[in-house]
């Protein structure tokens, strides 16, 4: 692939949300948004995609938060950097997993400009906080000229880089349910450099009562064309005794459920073998944070 030039645009700068969702509705010239541009201007500079409009919101405030109650749940504004998911006392508490993966995103260059939202809409297979919004069974809040939708995670990615998104929406938010305390969770990659794309991701979320799995949540990145849950191994795991046995079967199921494909960071084969190892990790580090509480 080679290195061009960026190619000359249009750069819009809207001061409110609402003013940049009536730009992007009106606009019929093609259009991108801008949020933190660490994916999108690298495209544009190195490969025949482009924008003729960027709309940048990269500084509206407004997108820019994270709450949580019991009763309504998480919110993450769409803007909220990598770097404010690591540092968050909200996210540590009830989602150690998301801290997990902000703690191996890139470099800090990359956590102080790349935001949650551009991650999710970015549709990477690779994509490091997909798998744990796949396993906290969240949602993308997408707002246009006529009106907000959510859609659940579990649907919005259709391909490679692609998603549900509409050329006239902006994620304006991603959204999860409330989270009891008795729920842990682990997040796991493996990759070639800790700046690089995983190979393998593997984010987990279970319950355990009485020394027994409960509602286990397993997701994958890099392993098919889309982030994906791994259903079989879940209900494999439901009310099985804790155990290496049991956890071992379960990653050898997590494995059959792969579909990989060979590329300049890893072969399909090397991730089929290592999906194994990403699981039996991802349940151990959760057994482990569950016996900490």
């Amino acid at each position: 692939m080679s290195t061009r030039v960026l190619p000359e645009f249009r750069l819009i700068v809207p001061s409110t949300v609402d003013e940049a969702i009536r730009i992007l509705g009106e606009r019929q010239e093609k259009v991108s948004i801008l949020a933190g541009g660490t994916d999108i201007l690298v495209e544009m500079k190195c490969t025949e995609k482009g924008a003729e409009t960027l709309i940048k919101i990269g500084r509206l405030s407004e997108l820019d938060f994270i709450t949580y109650t019991p009763e309504d749940g998480l919110s993450i504004g769409s803007l909220t950097l990598v770097r404010t998911i690591l540092d968050s006392p909200i996210m540590k508490q009830r989602f150690p997993l998301m801290v997990d993966a902000a703690r191996d995103f890139a470099n800090i260059q990359i956590m102080n400009m790349g935001t949650l939202g551009g991650n999710v809409c970015n549709a990477s297979p690779a994509g490091d906080f997909l798998p744990c919004l796949l396993a906290m069974n969240a949602e993308v809040v997408l707002r246009s000229l006529a009106g907000q939708r959510h859609v659940k995670i579990s649907e919005f990615f259709t391909g490679p880089r692609k998603c549900q998104i509409r050329r006239d929406e902006i994620a304006v938010a991603i959204t999860a349910p409330g989270q009891a305390n008795q729920y842990t969770s682990g997040f796991v990659r493996f990759t070639r450099t800790a700046e690089d794309l995983a190979k393998v991701s593997a984010a987990v979320m279970l319950n355990v009562t009485d020394g027994r799995f409960r509602d286990v949540r397993i997701a994958l990145g890099s392993v098919a064309p889309t982030p994906i849950r791994v259903p079989a191994a879940e209900v494999f795991l439901e009310n099985k005794d804790v155990s290496d046995a049991v956890i071992g079967e379960a990653a050898i199921i997590a494995q059959g459920a792969v579909s990989p494909i060979s590329d300049l960071r890893s072969t399909a084969d090397y991730r089929i073998a290592i999906t194994r190892v990403a699981v039996k990790r991802a349940i151990a580090l959760a057994l482990t944070r569950g016996n900490a509480q």
